[in-house]
């Protein structure tokens, strides 16, 4: 005569294994794919004054406030003469390691960064004053007027 389990008799053995499962380090086991998935900001950029307050001010992680900033920095660059711009970061040089260790979020616009970031465009507003009080802090008052007027077209 064949070994026979009773159908019952699995589905108890099966549930009472399930329970078994340690499900809290099943999702410590793939959490590095998903860190590697978005990437983290290193500890010198997270604690640069600038991207402190945004992360305390608005409330988003490191890695948002680097890309945020750098997609506005950017978009100021752009409007920029090459020379002022290179003249703000000779000036302020954490300005240029934000803007390089900001993470892909593809081209366009800073609204459609934002949305890449997980950040709803409106917070544009917000960072916009944190970056220009941020430059004005760290260069001239010329510097300041330059950045603010680019921002503005």
């Amino acid at each position: 005569m064949r070994n026979l389990i009773h159908p019952l008799t699995a589905l108890t053995l099966i549930a009472s294994q399930a329970q078994a499962i340690d499900f809290g380090g099943l999702i410590q086991s793939v959490a590095p794919v998903a860190q590697s998935a978005a990437p983290v900001v290193d500890a010198s950029l997270a604690s640069n004054p600038l991207i402190k307050n945004i992360t305390t001010t608005l409330g988003v992680t490191p890695t948002q406030a680097v890309g945020g900033a750098a997609a506005i920095l950017n978009d100021a660059k752009s409007t920029m003469k090459p020379t002022d711009y290179a003249a703000l970061t000779k000036q302020l040089p954490p300005l240029g390691a934000i803007v390089s260790a900001a993470p892909a979020v593809g081209s366009g616009s800073v609204a459609s960064k934002f949305s890449a970031l997980g950040m709803d465009p409106s917070l544009i507003a917000k960072f916009t004053p944190l970056i220009l009080e941020y430059i004005q802090t760290g260069t001239t008052p010329g510097m300041a007027k330059l950045v603010q007027t680019a921002l503005a077209e």
